[in-house]
């Protein structure tokens, strides 16, 4: 009768384990002293190697001749134990038995001494679904057991069991495997199986299992039906996966920011019955390498891709900006959860596409950063090409030719720039400052004013604007002694006298022409730094 992989490939020694050598190294030194614990508590995701390493050291505690603390599989105990057929080793699923009857029935049978073997052996996997009673009825049991006893927990979950469990067992940690390790495993099985892998089918499966090795087996088993050579196509098809050159292409779409060629892609997704929560996180991971490649160049950091791939996703990164880029990868994780409630999975893929495709609001100081790069990439690109870009500040402050004079003309732009504050501080900062001394000292007056947004500085007055709706929090301010205590704290913020009004959104002058290009130029100067932002009149 056939088997499944992960069943035929169980380790049934400590040696043929793949990874986990500190925990593999302690529990063979273990078996070899005799240092055995009554206890032990196996954690990590599923399919890490909990359960066959239990396995394992219930044979090498109670094995005849164990070599170099691994079962030797040869004499009575190893075989009894492997058949299944020993009265002395109990296995037992908590999440099919979590009541506390069940517990008890299984404690009852501790006073008995093993039959067989030199211990009796209770392994409990997913003993985190036992209920209070539960664990409660196994408490003191688990606290002073017969010295023949020795209890094996196995969880995936560790932070639900109660700490008065956790205090009494032996803790081992199974981190997951690496995608190197999935892959030279699975190049092993495949070819003691008779099959031939190609790299990228066997890295395309390592990354899918997300660090378990037995869904790395579950996936190569469904590969292994389509002929004698398992390829990246056969993978992807049995994943329902797209093939990267489908991802790179809808990439490129969103980096030229072409909607329609977008949509396009989404259809013929669509049409090869593809799905579209797998095509969402297959993008993740590509926008991650992209990532990666844009920040560290192709190198180690982008598993699973050959020579020539890892030169396309470098080349592939030049077209975002690192800004474009995190935006796009967290607004693609954001649509892969959401498509888990969505009634049109679809609806929710192209509206991620779109937005994606469009520039982001004016606003929003990310966007902001973002056309900051975006504008640094292709002044990067053009200085490649031959263009030089304009003098630095240091440059532009020696002293030039002299120019024809010409007939000085006011400047309007100048004369409506409200000046800064004394002490070199801009009005907005002033403000914030003012806002968060407030919140500490008068908490009182910060609740009203906090209601209200920033309207400008102009002529030595703040002011403060009310959206309709919201007239009770500008009454509020209207009163001399809270206007006083916000000039006093303008006062103090600011190191210049203050003055404080509180208007209506809709009655308020409009803003001076200095306050937009105070925003701009604040950003800049966080993004760049003072000393590289040059400011001509």
């Amino acid at each position: 009768m056939y088997q499944a992989l992960y069943r035929v490939w169980r380790p049934r020694t400590f040696s043929e384990m793949v990874g986990q050598e500190a925990i593999v190294r302690t529990l063979r030194n273990q078996v070899t002293t005799g240092r055995i614990a009554h206890a032990y508590l196996f954690c990590g995701s599923r399919g890490t190697g909990k359960t066959s390493a239990a396995r394992i050291l219930t044979r090498a505690i109670n094995c005849e001749h164990p070599v170099d603390g691994d079962p030797c599989g040869e004499c009575q105990s190893c075989k009894t134990i492997e058949s299944g057929a020993s009265f002395d080793v109990y296995e037992m699923d908590a999440a099919s038995n979590s009541r506390v009857e069940e517990i008890r029935d299984l404690l009852e049978k501790v006073d008995y001494p093993p039959q067989f073997g030199k211990y009796k052996v209770y392994i409990i996997d997913e003993v985190h679904m036992l209920s209070n009673a539960a664990f409660n009825a196994l408490l003191k049991t688990l606290e002073e057991p017969p010295e023949y006893m020795v209890f094996i927990l196995a969880t995936t979950e560790p932070q639900k069991l109660p700490a008065t469990i956790l205090s009494r067992c032996q803790r081992y940690d199974f981190g997951r495997y690496s995608e190197d390790q999935i892959a030279g495993h699975l190049k092993t099985v495949a070819e003691k199986s008779g099959m031939t892998a190609e790299p990228e089918a066997l890295s395309l499966i390592a990354r899918a299992a997300e660090g378990g090795m037995r869904d790395a087996l579950s996936i190569l088993d469904m590969c292994m039906g389509a002929g004698d050579v398992i390829t990246e196509a056969h993978v992807r098809d049995a994943l329902g996966t797209a093939d990267r050159a489908f991802l790179f292409s809808f990439a490129d779409a969103l980096a030229r920011q072409e909607g329609g060629e977008a949509l396009r892609l989404i259809d013929e997704l669509m049409r090869g019955g593809r799905d579209v929560q797998v095509f969402l996180k297959d993008l993740s991971a590509h926008f991650r390498l992209l990532m990666a490649a844009k920040l560290c160049g192709p190198g180690e950091a982008l598993p699973g891709a050959t020579g020539e791939n890892r030169k396309r996703y470098a080349a592939q990164a030049e077209t975002f900006s690192a800004e474009r880029l995190l935006r796009t990868l967290e607004s693609c994780m954001k649509a892969e959860a959401d498509t888990r409630w969505a009634s049109s999975a679809r609806s929710v893929l192209e509206i991620f596409a779109l937005r994606a495709c469009d520039q982001p609001e004016d606003q929003d100081v990310s966007a902001l950063l973002e056309r900051i790069g975006e504008l640094e990439r292709r002044l990067s690109a053009l200085e490649k090409n031959g263009v030089r870009a304009a003098p630095a500040a240091s440059e532009a402050a020696k002293p030039a030719a002299p120019a024809p004079a010409r007939p000085a003309r006011p400047s309007p732009k100048a004369a409506e720039e409200p000046p800064a504050p004394e002490g070199g501080k801009m009005p907005k900062d002033v403000w914030n400052d003012a806002l968060k001394l407030l919140k500490k000292t008068d908490p009182a007056v910060y609740a009203p004013l906090s209601r209200g947004k920033y309207g400008g500085f102009k002529d030595g007055v703040y002011r403060a604007l009310f959206a309709p709706g919201e007239e009770i929090f500008m009454n509020m301010l209207a009163s001399a002694e809270r206007r006083e205590k916000i000039e006093k704290a303008l006062h103090q913020c600011g190191g210049g006298d203050a003055r404080f009004e509180a208007l209506p959104q809709e009655a308020a002058p409009a803003p001076d022409d200095g306050l937009r290009e105070e925003k701009t130029l604040s950003g800049l100067i966080d993004t760049f730094g003072r000393d590289r932002v040059q400011i001509d009149e």
